[in-house]
């Protein structure tokens, strides 16, 4: 098959991590994709480099407008920017489209942006919608003209013949705002199992950071509001009398990041938590391999996590907040610790039991990798997405 895969991103985080990967194990199943992207964007060559603080991701040439537009325009302006792109959308994809040179329109939904699957539809292609995230859920972008934005939205899911969300709290939400009931499904996100199997043991950055002989909790990721870094790392404050050996490792960076060096300062663990700082994503791997622990103390409710997978692909024991993104994946006291949102005492008594047990560490570390690498690797997702493209083109 013939994809054309259209996206509005700069693919400097996660979302250009995901839409690689997807291109990628759709072509490993021998199809052919065309990647439409914003003007001096190209995802499949960023993916990989962009460190994990993505304020530090290098751009060039008319990406670095993207990114000035992204970070510094006032949000109202933003958002009639975002409305406006519909017209580059139009003049870029209406030939492509009006010329049916593919088989199958692609599209990750971004707010506001429409005339890509509105002229898919004119021009009767089969259209199947990647939905990440929906309007008025807390995002790390304020959001202005919500009305307006649920207006587009509405109109979008109603059209998409296909909708494939990356959690079952998305498919709820889509379903309730206009996406046709049994064409909504869930494909969470996923890891290169490759390169989940080639990665080294984490004994180098165990050496460099002086860990040997202690156990190591970990976090990767953008430190956003929603993470919770702080219970994490009060948690380990409170458990850490009860067990000196116990090592705090945060790779990474992001808006909070002052505060949680205050806290750490405050709380006297300038000893036992310790800041990487931002990362090449290349090498976050080698830093998860160096944990025993792996810890996600919240989330937002709607995401799922791409890191989560990453721990759980490593054979870590995972932590993870009570939200419908993390039930899709981790079957509490199976393959991972369940924990209730916000709740320092669960959070506390989790990494207890784990640090605790050595055994159950492993146990579940096991059974995470077996499940993550038999379930949730972009080849697999890539079958999915083929299998709905392939039912989308049997009908036409």
């Amino acid at each position: 098959m013939k994809f054309l895969y259209h996206h509005r991103t700069l693919g400097r985080g996660g979302e250009g991590v995901h839409i690689a990967s997807m291109v990628r194990a759709l072509e490993t199943l021998g199809h052919t994709i065309q990647v439409a992207s914003p003007s001096g964007v190209d995802p499949l060559r960023m993916a990989g480099a962009s460190p994990v603080d993505k304020g530090q991701a290098q751009v060039r040439g008319i990406t670095r407008i993207w990114k000035f537009v992204s970070c510094w325009v006032p949000d109202i302006f933003f958002e009639i920017l975002e409305i406006g792109y519909n017209v580059v959308v139009m003049i870029r994809l209406g030939p492509i489209l009006l010329r049916r040179g593919q088989d199958v329109y692609y599209e990750r939904y971004a707010f506001f942006m429409s005339m890509g699957v509105f002229l898919a539809k004119f021009f009767g292609w089969p259209v199947l919608l990647e939905v990440n995230e929906v309007v008025g859920v807390q995002r790390a972008r304020n959001q202005v003209l919500v009305p307006v934005s649920q207006w587009f939205e509405k109109m979008i899911f109603k059209k998409a013949d296909v909708i494939l969300t990356v959690s079952s709290f998305l498919k709820e939400e889509v379903l309730k705002r206009g996406g046709k009931p049994g064409a909504v499904h869930v494909i969470p996100n996923a890891v290169d199992a490759q390169v989940i199997e080639a990665t080294e043991r984490g004994d180098q950055i165990r050496k460099r950071y002086h860990l040997n002989g202690h156990t190591v909790v970990g976090f990767a990721g953008w430190f956003d509001t929603w993470d919770r870094l702080d219970l994490l790392i009060k948690a380990v404050g409170d458990v850490h009398k009860e067990f000196p050996h116990i090592r705090l490792m945060l790779v990474g960076n992001g808006p909070v990041v002052d505060g949680l060096i205050e806290q750490i300062r405050a709380s006297k663990l300038e000893e036992v938590v310790f800041l990487t700082g931002p990362v090449p994503r290349s090498q976050v791997l080698s830093y998860i391999a160096a944990m025993d622990i792996c810890v996600l103390p919240d989330s937002n409710v709607f995401g799922s996590p791409i890191v989560l997978f990453e721990f759980m692909g490593m054979g870590k024991a995972v932590i993870a907040p009570d939200l419908l993104p993390i039930r899709d994946i981790i079957e509490d006291r199976k393959d991972g610790l369940i924990v209730q949102c916000g709740n320092p005492g669960a959070l506390r008594q989790a990494l207890s039991l784990l640090l605790g047990d050595s055994a159950l560490r492993m146990e579940l570390g096991s059974r995470a990798r077996k499940k993550v690498l038999g379930q949730h690797t972009w080849h697999e997702n890539g079958k999915k997405v083929e299998r709905f493209a392939s039912a989308l083109i049997d009908k036409s």
